[in-house]
């Protein structure tokens, strides 16, 4: 057993993150995130940092209740060696799989301390694909006026591609996408909209040509039917101009070879908090074997909850549509360790990929 590697210290904190502006979906609005960090600590000194963002997908999964799961976690790992963290994260999945964020933040704090033992990052581990890649940023279901004021924020700091929240009433839909859309500069203007779940498949089709009338160049649509409605994003995915992604419909590799096998997507949008970082391997394994396009999302995390998906993105170079914007929606944002952001770009933060005890 390598002694340097030996899990030595695990500390859970919950804490509040207020947000910019009401994140509004169809499944309901939030004023801040109420997230939980964790830090895994080795005897050798290496540090890694995992983060569970509660959310509006995850209702049920309360703050208090992620705490508590983070904490037993993390209390069966104290004395083990983090050189056996797939095992472990395997175990952990098998054991806590009603709580995915939780056991996605155990698992990448214990990658985390490994990696910056070993005076690596998750993006330089991954293969470093990448040093940049482009971000969108979201529009929430907010009333135009929110929605303009916004777009206008984000197209001052560089952002090209607006990621809109629409539900069920479709004048609602296009007001928020025209003013949005009005103040954003240039021809071409880029959207992805995400239905959450709110919309059917002849509304979803109706938008799409409704946006396209706008003159706005739509594309991808995600989760636009309930995570459920196989036989609908099945049609949908049939019939529609632009790729349908499958976000809520995607929380396993598992879940991953029905949408392939079925092919009730074009796309699949992954997210640590739903399946971790050896699971989100695994699941974009099989989206490019069965050809289906990748966008990697995020819940609410800080700039540093948002590291190894940054990292994931960096390190495989796997993703079409990038959408890690938390950070950037939150108030107080503090800028993160081992990358920057400059707007809707998110660059590998030179000369850290060798730095001991940070997260990776």
């Amino acid at each position: 057993m390598a002694a340097s590697t030996i899990v030595v210290d695990v500390a859970v904190k919950p804490f509040t993150a207020r947000l910019k502006r009401p994140f509004i979906t169809s499944l309901g609005s939030k004023d801040s995130s109420c997230n939980v960090g964790m830090t895994v600590t080795l005897r050798g000194g290496g540090r890694g940092y995992g983060e569970a963002s509660s959310s509006l997908a995850l209702a049920h999964l309360t703050p208090a209740s992620l705490a508590r799961t983070m904490t037993r976690l993390g209390r069966s790992c104290l004395g083990r060696d983090a050189q056996g963290v797939r095992g472990i994260a395997a175990r952990a999945w098998k054991e806590h799989a009603e709580s995915p964020p939780a056991v996605s933040a155990f698992e990448t704090a214990l990658l985390g301390a490994l990696l910056a033992q070993e005076r690596l990052t998750l993006a330089s581990w991954l293969g470093g694909a990448l040093d940049r890649v482009t971000t969108d940023v979201t529009i929430s279901a907010w009333d135009p006026g929110t929605a303009a004021e916004a777009a206008a924020e984000a197209a001052e700091d560089g952002f090209r591609t607006l990621k809109i929240k629409v539900g069920p009433d479709h004048r609602e839909n296009l007001a928020r996408m025209r003013s949005a859309l009005a103040r954003m500069p240039g021809r071409g203007r880029r959207v992805i909209l995400d239905g959450n779940q709110g919309l059917t498949t002849r509304s979803s089709l109706a938008l799409i040509e409704s946006c396209v009338r706008e003159g706005a160049v739509v594309e991808l649509l995600e989760q636009p039917l309930p995570k459920d409605d196989a036989a609908g994003m099945r049609e949908l995915t049939r019939c529609s101009p632009v790729p349908v992604a499958a976000d809520e419909m995607v929380m396993s590799p598992e879940d991953a070879v029905r949408i392939a096998d079925r092919r009730l997507a074009s796309a699949i949008n992954i997210k640590l908090a739903k399946s971790g970082i050896f699971r989100a391997l695994e699941i974009a394994a099989v989206a490019r074997a069965a050809g289906l396009g990748l966008m990697i999302g995020c819940m609410a995390e800080s700039g540093e909850g948002l590291t190894p998906s940054v990292g994931l993105a960096l390190g495989t170079g796997f993703f079409r549509w990038v959408d890690l914007d938390s950070d950037y929606l939150h108030r107080d944002a503090r800028p993160p360790k081992l990358w920057k952001r400059d707007g809707p770009l998110l660059k590998s933060a030179r000369g850290r990929d060798t730095v001991r005890g940070k997260s990776a």
